[in-house]
């Protein structure tokens, strides 16, 4: 058609962009990420990590349109456009900088309110970003197109022999069903292709995400950005209007704490590890409440340590793995499982994913040797106990040590609701009791189907 163009691009080859696309793509909403990169700092350890959130936007919109091919019911147009504008509202230095409460999500809605969409309202991309209606299972379901295409063109721009996924037979076998809401699940013949995707997850996490110079480099750069929020230098909303040169450029020129930051990332003068807990050394307790604590915790737990020590300390806590791709639904016949219900392979990477999770102290360079020989996990855990009181509770917990076992989860989310929770403040809360170990979750195999059992652990 006319006005319709073709971009190379590495992964796909060619990516067919329609001219209604195109003036989306040209807005300076868009063009800001160009310079916005992908993966953080990762390209301190993989120096061709540089691409960006624009390329990716690009991806994600070709494989929604691929996807939606194969769909009844689903309206390619607005998916390519949801899926186009999906990372709009990105921080400079994507994930790394979601501090002091920004949320991208929350602000890439802001921004597409504010855009002249050929064909579709604002009111109706927002509500596929949210998930709603069946092209929003696209967006956020367990198996989506972000993944898909974050997976293999990380994979490609580090150099890692990992990330490689069957996505072709992974998108032939996609299917929309209905459960109490759209949902996407894959055949019975895509299992192996599903898998693929969980064994790329699991190793680009491990060796890319979590990279240990990686996780320093952008701990720093978080410090650095609060640092010049705290200063003046700019606000927290104003991350969504910057880009990665914006906020080195201010930071270098600033006079403060952040300024000494970004230096020392410019001559890679890197903060060391002095501590890891790993997942397996911590109680259930301890982790959940490590992953329950805010930003204003750590902060405290900093000063804290950065006191005792005479030194500055940065307590990194990662995101626990939220693992939603063992969820997803197959297909078989008139029946349907949960992909770790019928695969072995993707239960016991659920659980490796899990134990890669860790918790770790840094400290400038030139303390390092002293504090990595005189510090031990105690000092730690000894201000984590200042907090457990304050997290330590949870409705669900309190239920299940009442009633010892609740069987079937329907049933549990029933109880629940009656305290006062959503169904999705309970599958968060669940997913997170079940990383921390406080809870366990059960497969009963009962006449063919599934149900899911739960019951306390000690903690």
């Amino acid at each position: 058609m006319t006005g319709d163009k073709i971009i190379r691009d590495p992964i796909y080859y060619d990516i067919h962009v329609k001219s209604s696309e195109i003036s989306l793509i040209d807005t300076l909403e868009f063009q800001r990420l160009r310079n916005i990169k992908q993966t953080g700092l990762t390209c301190m350890v993989y120096p061709s990590a540089t691409h960006t959130r624009f390329e990716h936007s690009l991806g994600a919109m070709h494989i929604a349109g691929e996807v939606a091919k194969g769909l009844e019911g689903v309206d390619c147009n607005l998916i390519r456009i949801s899926a186009l504008l999906h990372d709009i509202g990105h921080p400079p230095f994507s994930h790394s900088l979601e501090i002091r409460g920004y949320n991208h999500e929350y602000y890439t809605r802001k921004i597409v309110k504010n855009l002249d969409i050929e064909n579709y309202s604002p009111k109706e991309v927002i509500e596929v970003l949210q998930c709603k209606g069946p092209e929003g299972s696209l967006i956020g379901g367990d198996i989506d197109i972000d993944r898909i295409d974050y997976l293999l063109r990380d994979s490609y721009h580090t150099g890692v022999a990992y990330g490689s996924i069957d996505y072709n037979r992974l998108i032939r076998c996609i299917v929309l069903f209905e459960d109490s809401k759209p949902k996407l699940g894959i055949l019975e013949k895509g299992v192996v292709a599903a898998e693929s995707l969980l064994i790329a997850r699991y190793q680009m996490y491990s060796s890319v995400y979590m990279h240990p110079t990686s996780r320093i480099s952008e701990t720093m750069l978080k410090n650095a950005a609060i640092c010049g929020i705290e200063e003046g230098l700019f606000k927290v909303k104003d991350l969504s209007r910057m880009d990665d040169i914006d906020l080195i450029s201010i930071l270098r020129n600033s006079q403060g704490e952040g300024n000494k930051l970004i230096r020392m990332l410019d001559r890679r003068e890197l903060f060391k590890n002095i501590l890891t807990l790993k997942y397996n050394e911590l109680s259930p307790e301890e982790k959940w409440i490590l992953i329950n604590l805010g930003e204003e915790d750590i902060r405290r737990i900093e000063e804290e340590l950065s006191e005792r020590f005479n030194t500055t300390v940065f307590l990194d806590i990662p995101p626990y793995p939220k693992i939603s791709e063992h969820r997803i639904t197959v297909i078989a016949g008139d029946r349907r499982y949960r992909l770790d219900e019928i695969s072995p392979l993707a239960e016991n990477l659920k659980w490796a994913y899990i134990r890669s999770w860790d918790v770790r102290l840094y400290s400038p360079p030139d303390r390092y040797r002293e504090l990595r020989e005189s510090i031990d996990s105690g000092c730690l855990r000894e201000i984590l106990l200042q907090f457990r009181d304050r997290y330590i509770g949870s409705p669900i917990l309190d239920i299940l040590k009442r009633e010892d076992r609740i069987r079937g989860r329907g049933r549990l989310l029933s109880i629940v609701k009656d305290r006062g929770l959503s169904e999705t403040e309970f599958l968060n809360e669940l997913q997170k009791l079940i990383f921390s170990g406080l809870i366990r979750e059960e497969v009963v195999k009962i006449r063919g189907i599934y149900r899911y059992d739960y019951f306390p652990l000690e903690g």
